[in-house]
Order: C-alpha cells, then sequence, then structure tokens
C-alpha cells in the first residue's frame, strides 16, 4: 500500500512540476503572438514631391503611397491630400477622408468648400463642418519641408 501512495504522490509531482513549466514557456509565446495586435500604428513622414512643384498650389489634390505596418502584416497603403500653399514655407494639408464615414471629400472650387458625394457633407477650406452629418472637421495634417522636399506626416 505503501509503495502505492509514493508512486502516485511522484506522478502528481511530476504533472504539476511540468504544468507550471507549461505555463512558464507559454505565456510569453501568447504575449508574443497577440502583442502586435495592442500596438499603436507607428507615425512617419512621406513624400509629396518637391515643395517648387507645388507652390502657389490651392488646394491641389496630390496621390501618394507609402508602406504601413498592421500587426505582423505590412502592406502598401494609397492615400490623397489637398495641398494648400498659405506662404513663407508653410503649407496646410487636408486628408481626403470624410470623418463622417470616410468617404473620398472633393474641392469645389465655385463654392470654396470640400463636398461629400455620399452624404451632403460640406467641409470649409479650413475643414470645418459646414453642413451634413460629419462628427468632426477634415483632418489636418502635419508637415515638414526638408531638402526641398514637401513631407506629410502620416499614421
Amino acid at each position: 500500500m505503501e509503495k502505492r501512495g509514493r508512486r502516485s504522490f511522484l506522478e502528481i509531482a511530476t504533472a504539476f512540476i511540468g504544468g507550471i513549466l507549461g505555463l512558464a514557456a507559454g505565456i510569453p509565446l501568447i504575449g508574443f503572438a497577440i502583442s502586435p495586435a495592442f500596438k499603436k500604428g507607428e507615425s512617419k513622414w512621406v513624400d509629396l514631391g518637391l515643395a517648387d512643384r507645388l507652390k502657389n498650389s490651392r488646394f491641389k489634390k496630390v496621390d501618394y503611397t507609402f508602406t504601413a505596418k498592421d500587426g505582423w502584416v505590412k502592406a502598401t497603403k494609397k492615400r490623397s491630400v489637398y495641398v494648400t500653399d498659405t506662404g513663407n514655407g508653410k503649407w496646410s494639408v487636408f486628408s481626403r477622408t470624410c470623418s463622417h464615414l470616410g468617404c473620398l471629400v472633393r474641392w469645389d472650387e465655385q463654392k470654396e468648400s470640400f463636398l461629400c458625394p455620399c452624404h451632403g457633407a460640406i467641409f470649409d477650406k479650413t475643414g470645418a463642418v459646414i453642413a451634413g452629418p460629419p462628427p468632426e472637421p477634415l483632418q489636418k495634417l502635419e508637415t515638414k519641408v526638408e531638402a526641398g522636399i514637401l513631407y506629410v506626416k502620416e499614421t
């Protein structure tokens, strides 16, 4: 009877120690696998082109591409913005994405407004909401000029 008791104890102790070791190895592996889902997206500066080429522009649509990392996946994304030369080396750059449902807005020169074709949203030349359902103004992007090239900060 005594031998059976020791054998059972050793079986239980071995299983317990094995479980603890498995758990100790498993927690970091699980964290490594799911951590990219909780990381904030990186912001990066994206080349919009030569600043001289965009000089004196007024709400000129500029298309660009960049590589973004989303979790484990790297993807090439295409975006477009409206660029305005405000003078003295300063630039005003607005995203074309409507803050309501993500439709692409267009600049209407006659109305001097950004118009969203889907839901009747209207934004003024500063990106502020004039009419329609958008909860926020158009996103104004941060810019810089280095070596004669205009960059926009993409998140």
